[in-house]
């Protein structure tokens, strides 16, 4: 098309039509504005397409984040729960005349353990971090994005601040009256018996250097015997417990309002998602 107008423009000129010549010169140059903006125009819509591919990958990869932390929110609400649970049972023992000692003796020893778990923020503090949040087209949709991400870790401080306040503390305490958490021999031993030496042994494992006896070894008797019924009447006792109890429920309650916040986010990118689908069809 150019070399058409250009033959058309060196004729015009030797034949001395200077009105024909700035006619064709004009169209010439509106052709060339116009391949231009249609230019632009094309850049523009592979980008455009380009960032949806991206907002979509990235979209994909959050939802499948949230998914699996969802799972581990769940084990770990009802991993807490139970702890509580186990707790409130032996705190309600001190206010009996008689507490059913039997049923309660594992629970002196399970229920000072506690685990701790971060929601999967890594891709979503990245995305955060190095600015590539605008890829999410929508404000609101990256406005929930951030929000979630500063919910969780202000929960996350929480978490620490009751392990440090309430658990450490609530062990310790414990540990003062009931040391190793051995209540008599005839207890111990039949915890070792449900213990399967050969599959539950690490591979450094060896008898002779560990501090407590195995099944195998002679038990003659249980160092710091504890009596069930002065550990229910000693007050510091108590006190540990209600410390167990309360990082417990309270690791319980956090975890159950993150996986509420968790599963709220997964919802809106869920609602975002079918809006995606409907403006491709």
């Amino acid at each position: 098309m150019i070399k058409f107008f250009r033959k058309i423009r060196q004729k015009t000129l030797t034949e001395n039509k200077f009105g024909k010549y700035l006619l064709y010169a004009i169209g010439e140059i509106i052709l060339v504005v116009i391949g231009i903006l249609i230019a632009l125009q094309v850049n523009e819509w592979n980008n455009d397409r380009n960032k949806k591919k991206a907002e979509e990958i990235v979209l994909i990869q959050i939802k499948s984040d949230l998914e699996k932390s969802t799972i581990e929110l769940q084990e770990m609400k009802a991993y807490h729960l139970g702890r509580a649970t186990t707790c409130a049972k032996i705190l309600r023992a001190f206010w009996k005349t008689e507490p059913t000692y039997d049923s309660i003796a594992y629970d002196l020893r399970g229920s000072r353990s506690t685990i701790k778990y971060s929601p999967i923020l890594g891709n979503l503090k990245s995305l955060i971090n190095s600015g590539n949040i605008d890829l999410v087209s929508a404000t609101a949709l990256r406005n929930d994005i951030v929000s979630y991400v500063e919910k969780v870790e202000s929960q996350l401080v929480d978490l620490t601040r009751i392990e440090e306040s309430y658990f450490r503390n609530g062990v310790e305490m414990v540990d003062e009256i009931m040391p190793n958490g051995v209540l008599d021999k005839d207890y111990y031993i039949k915890e070792l018996e449900k213990v399967d030496d050969i599959k539950n042994r690490p591979r450094w494992y060896n008898p002779d250097i560990e501090p407590s006896p195995n099944k195998s070894q002679n038990i003659d008797r249980v160092p710091f015997k504890s009596d069930l019924n002065e550990l229910f009447q000693n007050k510091q006792f108590y006190n540990g417990y209600k410390k167990l109890w309360t990082h417990q429920f309270n690791s319980y309650r956090i975890y159950d309002e993150i996986l509420v916040i968790t599963n709220d986010l997964l919802d809106k990118l869920n609602n975002a998602k079918q809006v995606q689908n409907s403006e491709k069809k």
